[in-house]
Formats: structure tokens, sequence, C-alpha cells
């Protein structure tokens, strides 16, 4: 089966090569020409790095291809209506933007291909009770499980007992350890957590002159790959400038432990200039943390939504390398519905890197969210914001 997705690879990548560089240029396109030329220049998509995250059969990790390549006739459509076909969703947590945008993606595409949601759980980031939902799901047999694995590693043979029930899977950002594609899970669509990173810290290096002390902080499980990524990528970008020091890589287990972690390492490092946090929830907590110690330092992050755009509006998040969640989910309703017809799908999908800066928010918000930014944040803004 390995190997037939490999060869099947060929197949794509002709295509996939020029579309990896337009990524989703099409969706960045603006018809407001009062936005300034800098604003848009920071909304076109970044280049997709060329693979993603190493799994059984592909030791390198797969080509990354834009979703551009999941398509459809109007036999396929026709097929999906009379199927019948049913999805269950099993969520790490419902208590963020991201998440929220992502059920929103997967549930309005499925519906729009006439596939039936059946129930959508919150493990509220504990791993046990995510198992307990997964299990709880597979009772309920639908033909497609969407998930994003709290735990790679401990939730791996909760998700084989799913793939052994003959459920899809399909997955978010992340794949359980030991889980192959195209014989464990259909496959992995993600944001380029990588480069999404990379261009975060590079910001914060700018901001502080090129010099001084930084800290990264990230979450405790370093086999969770999409940040993982993120961390490889702000290595990446700091490690470029000899005069930045990483002076410390503190860690969490649950984004509200954020706080702590970020009091004791600027505690211990009182002329540290800023802090690159793996997604904005945590970077939140870090903001607090800064506030409640009285340092002015220059925090970056990944991933926006409604309420973490508040803080780029204020200035307290310098810059985002941001996910496309909502288009993430539709690439991942879309990935589900083909495999259910029996065709191949890529093993792993990749939504290319939205750079977001003051500058630039109202624009890439309405990009992620596919809503006008909320009056709180177009106020905040006055007038700075496109």
């Amino acid at each position: 089966m390995i190997g037939r997705n490999k060869m099947h690879y060929r197949g794509f990548m002709a295509a996939a090569l020029a579309l990896a560089l337009s990524g989703l240029a099409a969706s960045s396109a603006l018809a407001d020409d009062t936005i300034p030329p800098e604003a848009k220049a920071l909304l076109e998509p970044l280049p997709l790095s060329p693979r993603g995250q190493p799994v059984p059969g592909f030791p390198d990790g797969p080509p990354a291809l834009s979703p551009d390549v999941l398509k459809f006739s109007d036999e396929d459509l026709a097929k999906l209506k009379a199927g019948k076909f049913t999805a269950g969703l099993v969520m790490h947590t419902m208590d963020a933007g991201w998440p929220q945008l992502q059920v929103s993606g997967i549930s309005n595409t499925l519906k729009d291909l006439g596939i039936e949601v059946v129930g959508t759980t919150d493990a509220k980031f504990q791993p046990g009770q995510q198992i307990s939902d997964l299990e709880q799901m597979i009772a309920r047999k639908p033909d497609v499980i969407f998930s994003i694995p709290i735990d790679p590693k401990s939730e791996s043979e909760a998700y084989k007992k799913a793939a052994a029930a003959g459920i899809k899977l399909v997955f978010m950002d992340n794949v359980p350890v030991d889980m192959a594609p195209g014989k464990d899970y259909v496959t992995v669509v993600a944001s380029d957590n990588e480069k999404n990173a990379y261009f975060a810290a590079q910001e914060l290096v700018g901001a502080i002159g090129g010099k001084g002390e930084v800290g990264i902080i990230t979450l405790v499980y370093d086999y969770y790959y999409s940040v993982a990524a993120r961390k490889v990528g702000a290595l990446k970008a700091f490690g470029e400038h000899p005069d930045i020091k990483v002076a410390d890589v503190g860690t969490f287990t649950a984004p509200e432990k954020a706080y702590e972690v970020a009091t004791a390492m600027l505690t211990a490092h009182p002329d540290m200039k800023g802090i690159f946090v793996a997604w904005d929830t945590p970077a939140q907590q870090v903001v607090a943390a800064a506030k409640t110690l009285g340092r002015d330092i220059v925090v970056t992050t990944n991933d926006i939504a409604a309420d973490s755009a508040l803080n780029v509006a204020r200035g307290e998040f310098l810059a985002v390398g941001a996910q496309r969640p909502y288009d993430q989910g539709v690439a991942e309703a879309k990935a589900a519905a083909l495999a259910l017809l029996g065709h191949d799908v890529p093993p792993y999908i990749s939504v290319p890197t939205l750079r977001v800066k003051k500058l630039d928010l109202l624009s890439a918000l309405k990009q992620v969210t596919k809503e006008d930014a909320p009056a709180s944040v177009v106020k905040i803004c006055n007038g700075e914001c496109f």
C-alpha cells in the first residue's frame, strides 16, 4: 500500500511543484486598491516547504502538496450525495478560534458534499478524555473520523482501533506515531508550520535589532509534529543571527500553563528581549506574565483568530505566522470525501504561511475567519490596520 502511494505521488508532483509555489494566492487577491503595497505583499503566501511529517514509508516526509490537488468530477459529487456517508470529529479542544474554524470548514464542506456529521467532541486538552471520546465515536460507526491527537504517542493505539474497525481517518496537523498513510489513515492536512515559525522568529530578531537574548515557549510533547516543526523553524531563524542567543526553551502541558513558564523564564533572564511562543493561546499567557512583571518584551507566535487579533492590534504580538484553519478544514473534508469514493489521496497536504502584522491585520483576519474583523479589533487598530 505504501509503495503504491509513492508511485501515485509521481503523478501528483508535476502539478504540485507549481501549486506549491502559488499556494492559495487566488484567495489572497484583494479588490480594495486602498490597501498599501506593503500590506498586500504580506498577504502573498510563502512557497511551501517541500516535505511534511516523517511517517512509515516516508522517512524524510512525504511531498507536501497544495489543497488544489483535491478535485471532484460531477460523477464523484453525485456518488457522494447518494452515498449517505457519515463523519465524526474528535477534537483536542474547542476553546480557541483555531479548532472552531477547523470544525466550521469541515462541517460546511461535508454538508455541501452530502456527508452527515454525527458528532463533535471536545477533549479539553486531556489525552485520556480524547481516547474515551474516540472510543465512543468508534461505537457510532461513522465512515470517517477527523481528529488532531493531543498526545500522538500515547493515543496511537486508540486511533489504530478506529482504523481496524474500517473507519477512515483524516488527521489535522499531526499523525500518531507508527501510523502509515494508505494503511492506517488517509492523509494529514497541516499548515506549513516550520515556515510559520521561521517568519515570526525573523520578525522578532528584526524588532530587537538583531542582537540579544530570546526565548522559546512550546508544548512539552516533542513528538507532537506540528508544534515541534515550529520549534525547528524558530531555532533555524534565530540560528542565522550570531548575535542572537536562545537563552531558554520552556515547555508547557496545556496552554494556560504558559503563564508560569513565562514568569519563570523572564525572572531567570532579566535581559531577555523577546519570546517566540508556539501558538496564540499560550502567547496570550506570555503577554499577561510579562505585564505582571513589568517587562517590555517582543512576542511573536503562530495562529490567529478574532480573540488573538486583539493582541496584534494592541501591539502585544508583533508578528504572527498564521495558519488558515478554515481552509484546512475544507481540504480535510475534500480529502475524506475522495477517500470514501476510493480515490487515492496524497498523504500530506500543506497550506502555506500567511504573514500577519498590524499593517495587514484586517485583511489577514478575513482570510483566516472568512468574516470581516470584529468592531472591537477595528476600533483598536484606529486606522493603522488594513
